[in-house]
């Protein structure tokens, strides 16, 4: 190969930088005005990718005909450049255009749609098309007359993909956080401008024509025919058309099928690629840069493979036919490795603790693992394609054109039918299953054009093509990604190898926990959802990170809304952007000023949850005042015209691709202009795994919109900014009214567990005067649409533990805003606050921050409530409370005292007892029958703990704590008086709300069966726990017995799994 083709690729590898730094470019700046669903992104997609394909198409045969084609391609580039320089300017007029149409909640889907695409064509159409042109115009420059393999273009094409890597990697981990989208796409067409003024010099020094030479280049190192120079053949203006390839053995219309089919087979695969990577990555806009990176790695490798192999050999359709079947195979391969790809995920998640560039170091082993080599089959496959077009020099630019624009069309149809009907119908391990069948199909019809216009095949090579294609089908034969994969929060570091592969039955366990927690999964059009349960209850996973429970989030999620209806009492409409559980817009819906509570929810498999949570959300799904709406946020609240007195904003974590644009400067502005004069915007805020720095930038950006800034405390963990156009007071009078009427009362006490102002109180952390000063601090930025700091920020302490909620009570204590504007405070008493904020969190178990403040009476409080709910020392807090004389004040100290009391027989218990009952009946009965038990009152303890767990079926509301207590209750009563099996058997035989605490239910069910009918009930108790049972040895022996006891086939599998168990359990020095 000779260095005029290299010099040639030199420029081509600076073509492929700039052009991924506009496709991520634009698709960030589109996805802010049209929205960042499916339809949205793929009206862009097909925009870019159509105008590749065009732009080869038209451009090809002029590249064949030009007499100076580098020249040419100088002069496609200097058009790259002044378009696509132009492109932000563009890009305000179409904002203007779309936002003026109304968008696709004026417009429908349909009509919206094809605005997209006529929108995107006016900034996309001419820059597209020209980079369109570049291959064909460099390859027509730089291929040799005797190049019959046409391996110089595959150079030019691996060069220009490798150029693409290093300008993907730049825009994602450097460029865009550095200078933002305008500035990055500026950068991009100043390097563009270089390119076309550098291939240009090249082109007159290297490449222009002598007088009289003809169109042919000059090439002084290039001797043909006995060392003579060749002789220039003009090149017919118009090539004549052909059924089939000069020089080859395929039809024509073979290979632009062939070509589109490949092009919609790894598209379709990167789909399922950053849909089944983003669980074990984290999902971030990191996570989609790499994986973009590494398949476009692939495919530059894959093309110099072919560029630099020694035959210089025509292209053959048998070639063609193993590169689909290896493609094939190694696509299956990395299906079949499923979950071990998951291990490998949590064993290199240590490397973070390193750094963030140890982090993506981890990440790029798993992305190459799964992405890399198929990629690099693709990328040898497609200089092999072209060169079944044709040979040499002939027509390369117009074949080039062909094979672009039938992948390009064939990338298109995949984008399209996997976002659209694939990945649902199918499901993404689905999809990706079908692609490798796809190929090997495709492989088996070459096999038999190849027969047709070849004759007979060796029987060597169809055996071997048999083999190849038998070891693809076996490999699609294997389970494939699981749960574990797929729900288990490995990206967010949830899955730590210290917990998961401490010891082999620590492993075993993780997995089988981790399936069958999963109620239900989806692929929608959007992301992969599950319905999980633990112990909590139901929770919903969107890509592999849980987003939300039914009730460990309740605090949140049932409050954040009603936080904005305290603070605007007149409130007749809201809007709440994500549906989630549901409760945030089922709670705001039944309060009784609402009118209308507008839902915008971007993925239509939310839904399901939502149903699914009807018992914690006052089935949101059955209330005539909630209107839902899928689509996207963003989109809704620049193009709507509707106006609202509450915004609450409770997206997914920022960190996560596309979500931090509900974060920034622009966004509030749309909100803002949403917002009725005396309307309040509610943004939730994650207080863990954030630094100071990114939590100081949303404070600023909010408050460069919203002169007054709240903040409360809504749960472990969470934030919530209360931001309004003007300022809040409160009257202490006021509020106690308010909180004493429906639905405040009840939610105070379900989700927060208290019933006064001083528990209302005790959640909020600061005013204004904090969020002033926060942003006034000295290098403190804004987040904006073009520069999204918070996205990246947040993106690079994904699983770093940060107590940012105790800094900011900390700060704002320390800087005199700790309190509200109280136009008066008569009857609050601030060091119940104090305690109140002690009592919430000890019941949620959180004690990042305990602190004992005030005078001793409430610090006694305070460590009575510590001492019981954190360490369990029911003397200590007993002696901590008794130096203090008030009584309980909310349901989380009643419970401790109703429990300490019991626990020593006392009916002393009772008054806490009965108190209790207004507020938790169900933990008031599970209480009376710790009592009654202590009291060895078995019948009586009986009646309350079947009482008890009736109650939990209806009741989500009840402490884990005491429901678990209950259900140990109901086993020991059997071990005391087996003619009580029965009545607790029935009595544990039904879910509770929200499945909370279901599978220790079903485990306490399925131990009964022996006290009650075992051969006759544990084959259906057992089963109820599915195939991924609990991995511990009382349950594997329970479920060994009960197959033996009745015979199962299953008992063999049962005692090996407990063999497994035990060979892998430590074993005692000297057993008993």
């Amino acid at each position: 190969m000779r260095p005029r083709t290299w010099l040639v690729a030199a420029l081509l590898f600076g073509s492929g930088f700039c052009a991924l730094v506009y496709q991520i470019g634009w698709l960030r700046d589109f996805r802010l005005i049209f929205g960042s669903s499916t339809s949205a992104s793929a009206a862009v997609l097909a925009i870019f990718i159509g105008g590749l394909g065009a732009g080869g198409l038209l451009l090809g045969p002029r590249a064949d005909r030009h007499p100076r084609p580098l020249l040419f391609y100088a002069q496609i580039e200097l058009i790259v450049a002044l378009s696509a320089a132009a492109t932000p300017f563009l890009l305000d007029l179409v904002r203007f255009l779309y936002i003026a149409s109304g968008g696709s909640s004026q417009l429908g889907t349909l009509v919206a749609t094809t605005g997209r695409v006529v929108l995107s064509a006016i900034v996309l159409g001419v820059p597209t098309l020209a980079m369109g042109g570049t291959l064909p115009a460099a390859a027509r420059a730089a291929t040799r007359d005797t190049d019959v393999g046409r391996r110089d273009v595959a150079a030019l094409y691996a060069l220009n993909t490798l150029g693409a890597v290093v300008g993907c990697l730049a825009a994602t981990f450097w460029l865009l956080v550095t200078f933002g989208t305008r500035s990055t796409l500026w950068l991009a067409a100043g390097v563009n401008l270089v390119i076309a003024v550098t291939a240009w010099a090249v082109d007159r020094s290297l490449f222009s024509p002598l007088p009289g030479a003809g169109t042919e280049p000059i090439a002084p190192a290039v001797r043909h025919n006995g060392g003579k120079k060749k002789k220039a053949t003009p090149t017919p203006s118009t090539p004549a058309p052909s059924t089939s390839t000069p020089g080859t053995s395929a039809p024509l219309w073979f290979l632009l099928i062939a070509s589109g089919a490949v092009g919609f087979a790894f598209f379709l695969m990167e789909l399922v690629w950053y849909r089944l990577l983003a669980p074990l990555l984290g999902g971030s806009v990191f996570t989609f840069g790499l994986v973009l990176a590494v398949a476009l790695a692939g495919i530059g490798l894959g093309g110099l493979l072919y560029a630099l192999r020694t035959a210089d050999r025509p292209a053959s359709l048998s070639g063609f036919v193993w590169t689909c079947l290896i493609e094939a195979t190694a696509i299956a391969a990395t299906f079949a490795l499923g979950d071990r790809v998951a291990v490998l995920a949590v064993t290199l998640l240590p490397l973070a603790s390193a750094g963030f560039a140890s982090q993506i170091a981890g990440w790029s082993v798993v992305t190459l693992v799964v992405v890399l080599p198929p990629a690099i089959v693709a990328g040898y496959q497609f200089p092999l394609l072209i060169a079944l077009f044709g040979r040499a020099r002939d027509d390369v630019g117009r074949q080039i054109g062909l094979a672009y624009a039938a992948n390009t069309c064939g990338a298109i149809v995949g984008s399209l039918a996997g976002g659209f009907g694939l990945l649902p119908w199918l499901s993404a391990t689905g999809a990706w299953q079908l692609v490798p069948a796809l190929l090997v199909l495709l492989g088996s019809a070459a096999v038999v054009i190849d027969k047709d216009v070849g004759g007979r095949r060796p029987m060597f090579r169809l055996v071997g093509e048999l083999a190849v294609a038998g070891a693809t089908i076996a490999f699609l034969l294997a389970t494939g990604p699981t749960a574990t994969w797929r729900h288990s929060g490995i990206g967010a570091r949830r899955a730590g190898p210290a917990r998961v592969l401490a010891t082999p039955n620590r492993f075993r366990e993780w997995g089988m926990a981790e399936r069958h927690s999963i109620v239900w999964e989806g692929d929608g059009t959007e992301s992969g959802v599950a319905l999980a349960q633990n112990d909590a209850g139901y929770a919903f996973v969107v890509n592999g990170k849980t987003d939300g429970s039914a009730r460990s989030d309740a605090g949140t999620q049932v409050m954040s809304g009603l936080i904005g209806a305290l603070a605007s009492p007149e409130a007749r409409r809201a809007l709440v952007i994500g549906l989630g559980t549901g409760s945030t817009a089922g709670w705001l819906g039944v309060v009784p000023t609402i009118d209308r509570v507008d839902v915008v929810e971007l993925e239509p498999l939310i839904l399901e949850v939502a149903r699914a949570c009807a018992p914690v959300n006052q089935n949101v799904l059955g209330n005539e005042k909630v209107q839902i709406t899928i689509g996207d946020a963003r989109e809704t609240l620049l193009t709507s015209r509707d106006r609202y007195d509450i915004i609450a904003s409770e997206p997914s974590n920022p960190y996560r691709a596309g979500v931090a644009s509900l974060f920034t400067l622009e966004y509030y502005r749309a909100a803002n202009d949403r917002l009725t004069d005396t309307g309040v915007f509610v943004q939730w805020v994650q207080g863990y795994e954030i630094d100071a720095e990114t939590l100081r930038t949303v404070y600023a950006t909010l408050g460069t919109v919203f002169p007054h800034i709240e903040t409360w405390y809504t749960s472990p963990g969470d934030l919530i900014l209360v931001a309004s156009k003007r300022p809040r007071t409160y009257r202490a009078a006021d509020l106690a009214k308010r909180i004493a009427e429906e639905p405040f009362k009840s939610a105070l006490n379900q989700a927060w567990r208290t019933t006064d102002i001083h528990g209302l109180l005790a959640h909020y952390l600061a005013n204004e005067s904090l969020a002033r000063a926060v942003a006034a601090m000295p290098g403190v930025q804004i987040n904006t649409d073009d520069r999204n700091i918070v996205e990246f920020g947040l993106a690079r302490t994904v699983g770093i533990t940060s107590a940012m909620v105790a800094e900011v009570r900390n700060a704002a204590r320390a800087t005199g805003a700790g309190r509200p504007t109280l136009t008066e405070d008569n009857g609050i008493r601030w060091p119940e606050v104090d305690t109140a904020w002690t009592s919430y969190n000890a019941s949620q178990g959180s004690f990042a921050d305990v602190r004992y403040q005030g005078p001793d009476n409430e610090q006694a409080r305070q460590a009575a409530v510590v001492e019981y709910y954190r360490n369990n020392d029911l003397e200590r807090a007993r002696a901590y409370w008794e130096q203090q004389q008030d009584p309980a004040r909310d349901p989380t100290e009643m419970a401790m005292l109703a429990d300490i009391a019991a626990a020593t027989a006392s009916d002393l218990a009772l008054p806490f007892i009965n108190r209790l009952r207004a507020y938790r009946p169900g933990e008031t009965d599970a209480l009376l029958a710790t009592l009654r038990l202590q009291q060895l009152r078995l019948p009586e303890a009986a009646a309350a703990v079947e009482a008890a767990l009736v109650r939990f079926r209806t009741d989500p509301w009840s402490m884990q704590r005491y429901m678990e207590r209950a259900v140990q209750i109901a086993q020991i009563l059997v071990s005391r008086d087996r003619t009580l099996a029965r009545r607790m058997f029935d009595a544990l035989g039904q879910p509770f709300a929200v499945h909370a605490i279901e599978d220790r239910r079903l485990v306490a069910l399925a131990e009964l069966t022996r006290q009650v009918d075992f051969r006759g009930l544990c084959g259906a108790a057992v089963s109820a726990l599915g195939p991924d049972v609990p991995w511990t040895e009382s349950f594997l022996r329970l479920r060994l017995d009960c197959y033996q006891a009745t015979s199962s086939p299953r008992a063999a599998a049962a005692a090996r799994d407990l063999d497994e168990f035990l060979v892998n359990q430590p074993q005692p020095l000297i057993k008993p």
